[in-house]
């Protein structure tokens, strides 16, 4: 018996909302035998049974490269953008030659969706060209840009059982470069909120994987891990931004609950930057390593009231008034006024580039994670090997600012 448009729509978009993409296409090959009116072409069948195999192929193989395949992209391997503008293009070209009313908003439906598929694939490539830039990255205008898509998202059926899927993406994403954003800032509640809400977010999109039969079945014959690389990869990038407020915040978290607590959480994430910073001072055989927040509001002058040429604000040197120190290994010199010294000697494109400064017998090597946080060497002395711990200051400063994360987006 035939079934009506609007229950083969809503059974196969059911199957896509419980991520069942075989099932979606198998259900409409069987409805495309079924003679229906003229108001549902056959081509619409086509349509749907390879958007169901587009929405597999997004999240089960567009964001880890396999082993046998290039780390490095191909132009011919963006063939999911291909697929989708197909689609595109082939519902607008169906949609002038349809009449009835229910089909014609179901195709609008579908092509808002389709669009927003889209401007996900160009985000993530965007993700890719920013991790192999390995320079600093703007989580507040990546942020922004995923909240104009959240915006721009709204209820419409019959695709919005799937559009829930989508947000959960969205949001996990979004509260992730705001949590990033936030560290940026070293604001330890906003920070927590944002981790607090991509977790959420995570949870309920994994949900969609966990709820179905076989992924419980083959939980039990395997350690490895049935989630699509996709959602592997969200899970990967969440661990890391937990490692790195942990990093930040360590002292705060010590206070809370206890080293071997903290130590802990950090290894069963395999990412414990903690200890990255500390074997980077051990190789590099410097005195300490150093992360600094920049205090944002330190007033280098005092203009006076006449007008008159500006006057430094502060006579004595008083480093805990310009920057505050958020973690040191093992501590900080006693010495330590170099904050002031990068400043002034600041340029446009400093942010990406390692400074090094003598001060009396210590030497400095500084690099900016952001714009307000600084990751500091200190040498008693001259480093032994300048151009090492160079490169591995540069490797530490990129796992912080997620470049390895952004380029395993790789489609």
């Amino acid at each position: 018996m035939a079934k009506s448009q609007e229950e083969i729509v809503r059974i196969f978009f059911n199957y896509l909302s419980k991520s069942s993409y075989d099932d979606a296409k198998v259900f409409m090959e069987k409805q495309r035998l079924v003679n229906l009116n003229n108001a549902w072409p056959k081509a619409m069948f086509d349509i749907l049974c390879d958007f169901a195999l587009a929405e597999k192929n997004y999240y089960d193989t567009n964001f880890e490269p396999s082993r046998n395949k290039m780390l490095e992209r191909k132009e011919d391997e963006n063939y999911l953008d291909f697929v989708y503008k197909t689609l595109f293009q082939d519902l607008e070209k169906l949609q002038t030659e349809i009449d009835d009313s229910y089909v014609t908003k179901f195709m609008t439906s579908l092509l808002q969706f389709i669009s927003v598929r889209l401007q996900l694939l160009e985000l993530y490539d965007k993700l890719y060209e920013i991790g192999t830039l390995n320079s600093w990255i703007n989580f507040s205008e990546l942020s922004e840009t995923v909240e104009n898509m959240q915006n721009d998202l709204i209820n419409f059926s019959p695709v919005d059982q799937v559009l829930r899927i989508v947000r959960n993406e969205l949001n996990c994403i979004q509260h992730l470069f705001k949590c990033h954003e936030h560290l940026g800032d070293w604001s330890y509640f906003n920070s927590l909120i944002s981790l607090k809400e991509s977790s959420d977010a995570f949870i309920v999109w994994e949900k969609c994987y966990q709820n179905q039969e076989r992924w419980r079945f083959n939980f039990f014959f395997t350690s490895k891990s049935t989630l699509p690389p996709l959602l592997l990869w969200f899970q990967r990038f969440k661990h890391m931004t937990i490692s790195k407020f942990m990093l930040y915040f360590y002292g705060i978290l010590i206070r809370q609950s206890s080293l071997r607590e903290v130590r802990n959480t950090s290894e069963s994430k395999n990412l414990n930057f903690f200890t990255k910073m500390q074997q980077l001072k051990q190789k590099a055989e410097a005195l300490s390593a150093i992360l600094v927040y920049e205090t944002p509001d330190y007033p280098s002058y005092n203009i006076s009231c006449n007008g008159s040429s500006p006057t430094p604000a502060i006579t004595k040197m008083d480093p805990y008034f310009k920057y505050k120190v958020i973690i040191s290994y093992p501590k900080v010199p006693d010495k330590f006024d170099v904050v002031e010294k990068i400043k002034s000697n600041d340029e446009e494109n400093s942010v990406n580039k390692i400074e090094m400064i003598t001060d009396e017998n210590f030497t400095y090597m500084l690099m900016r994670v952001d714009l307000k946080i600084i990751f500091i060497l200190c040498f008693n002395g001259k480093p032994k090997n300048e151009e090492r711990e160079r490169a591995s200051i540069l490797e530490f400063v990129s796992m912080l600012r997620c470049h390895r994360y952004f380029t395993s987006v790789n489609r």
